[in-house]
């Protein structure tokens, strides 16, 4: 993606002021680097004072973070999240700060000491749907069809080689769908 195409999509996120970030930046091209042992899990907060989070003082709008999370790739993805995250905790943020802490580990997009960093984290990011968000969901493009975040999250503890914690469990339901409960 060209830098121009970049910097005219994340004009779309739409801030008061004109933040730093929309001018001279590649966001395609970011390392991964881990603040601390908890950043992006709520209900830590660290990700506002990272140096490397581009959105720690002006985290996206509403339109602006899937403007992020469709062309900017996952590192820019994961902090446009954890920011918002932060600032105003939900459980679909909570929920793609781990998606995109998933794709960074997948993708390698951290030095090879920090790849098994970024798995654990996106462990416990998961974790923390299950834990604190579970009944959170997250919609099809239509905004019509919702998806069950705690069983996304489940299959993405499971997919990263990670223990559930919290006796949830994955069933079956007659129609063949997994859903992830807490019994």
């Amino acid at each position: 993606m060209q830098t121009s195409i970049l910097v005219a999509a994340l004009a779309l996120v739409g801030c008061t002021k004109t933040p730093a970030y929309l001018y001279g930046r590649d966001f395609t091209n970011l390392q991964f680097h881990a603040y601390d042992q908890n950043v992006g899990i709520y209900p830590y907060r660290s990700i506002l004072d990272d140096p490397n989070n581009p959105f720690a003082s002006d985290a996206p709008t509403d339109d602006g973070k899937w403007v992020l999370e469709a062309n900017a790739g996952p590192v820019a993805a994961f902090y446009s999240w954890a920011t918002i995250n932060a600032v105003n905790p939900y459980g679909e943020a909570q929920y793609y700060t781990a998606h995109d802490l998933q794709q960074i580990f997948r993708t390698g997009q951290a030095s090879k000491a920090e790849l098994p960093v970024a798995q654990d984290l996106a462990i416990r990011a998961y974790q923390a749907v299950l834990d604190h968000f579970p009944d959170s969901v997250t919609y099809d493009e239509t905004g019509k069809i919702a998806f069950s975040l705690a069983t996304l999250s489940y299959q993405g503890i499971v997919g990263l080689g990670g223990t559930v914690q919290g006796g949830w469990v994955l069933v079956k339901s007659d129609d063949g769908t997994e859903h992830a409960v807490h019994p």
